[in-house]
């Protein structure tokens, strides 16, 4: 099959373990339901509290105290008794998404050895608009900015190097530097990203001429640091955050760049059952799926779960910067 000059030749699908291998202290799904209740911090007090009484309700089972589950109850309410309710409701939803965001937001620096391992599989991810075909998409279900960090933070890749997010995404502050060389990373986001907010006073729909891009060293990101980056969280809930262009867009692109690939590999995903939707959207181009890497101990549900969804052959078990590293 030829690639289209439109398309990629390879997809490289991220998921939250190719995050983690690089940065240990970033969390895992598995990670934030553990911080769940006790690990809330002190600045979430409605959420935290929330919380406790959902586990009393349930008899101290934390079972029925996963993420996925408080996010959909929190975020799937629409009907209150009245305005105390409403105004209630709407400061969990601020605080589910803040602390999520703050648990996926690292600041730290990444020891030489993983900046290394990243920063050389980053160059040959590098794309040349100049050139035809584009070779390389990444197509990633994680929020954090590790990517842009490693690019921003090396000065050869950070003249030379821009992100394509695969959707235009104006700077809010216009006088921060950017590289203009033709040469991209292309990074597509499904979930959205920390580092984008929507333009002040846009308060629902999330189009694409009212999302903006900031970055921790910009003048305007003191107007924005205490704003809720836009970013579908982790529920069953998502139609309020699929209105508008963004989403819709980068979900389209999305689709038609895994039909036109030759290649798909995934990184870090490990295709969790809870999301049905993420499964039919991945599994009807699997006749391209070349190798899907996942840190699992042998013997794990999950891994097990994997190797019959796909094949043992399919899967292998290894960290996502020790696989990486060998490739570069």
């Amino acid at each position: 099959m030829s690639v289209s000059k439109n398309a990629y030749r390879r997809i490289i699908v991220l998921g939250s373990g190719f995050s983690k291998s690089f940065c240990p202290q970033m969390p895992t799904l598995r990670d934030l339901n553990n911080l769940v209740p006790a690990g809330i911090p002190d600045e979430f007090p409605h959420f935290r509290d929330y919380c406790r009484k959902f586990l009393d309700l349930c008899n101290g089972c934390k079972d029925y105290l996963d993420i996925e589950t408080l996010a959909t109850s929190i975020l799937s309410a629409q009907i209150f008794p009245g305005e105390r309710e409403r105004l209630y409701h709407a400061s969990l939803r601020f605080e589910l998404l803040r602390f999520i965001a703050n648990a996926i937001s690292h600041e730290e620096s990444l020891d030489a050895s993983s900046a290394k391992v990243l920063r050389t599989f980053l160059r040959r991810c590098v794309n040349c608009s100049g050139a035809g075909a584009r070779d390389t998409l990444l197509l990633s279900f994680n929020y954090d900015t590790l990517i842009e960090k490693a690019i921003y933070s090396d000065e050869e890749l950070s003249w030379q190097v821009a992100v394509d997010y695969g959707v235009r995404i104006e700077p809010a502050d216009r006088t921060a530097r950017r590289a203009n060389t033709g040469r991209t990373v292309d990074l597509i986001k499904l979930h959205g990203s920390l580092n984008w907010y929507a333009l002040k006073g846009v308060t629902d729909t999330l189009d694409l001429n009212s999302v903006c891009q900031v970055e921790p060293g910009d003048r305007s990101f003191p107007i924005y640091c205490e704003d809720t980056p836009i970013y579908i969280p982790m529920a069953h809930a998502k139609e309020s955050f699929l209105r508008g262009s963004l989403f819709n867009l980068l979900w389209s692109k999305a689709d038609y760049y895994l039909k036109q690939a030759e290649d798909i590999f995934f990184v870090g995903y490990g295709f969790p059952k809870s999301d049905i939707n993420n499964l039919e959207f991945l599994l009807r181009h699997r006749e391209r799926f070349k190798r899907v890497i996942v840190y699992e101990q042998q013997g794990h549900p999950d891994l097990e779960r994997l190797q019959s969804l796909l094949g043992k052959k399919m899967v292998i078990c290894e960290d996502a910067k020790a696989f990486l590293s060998k490739l570069c």
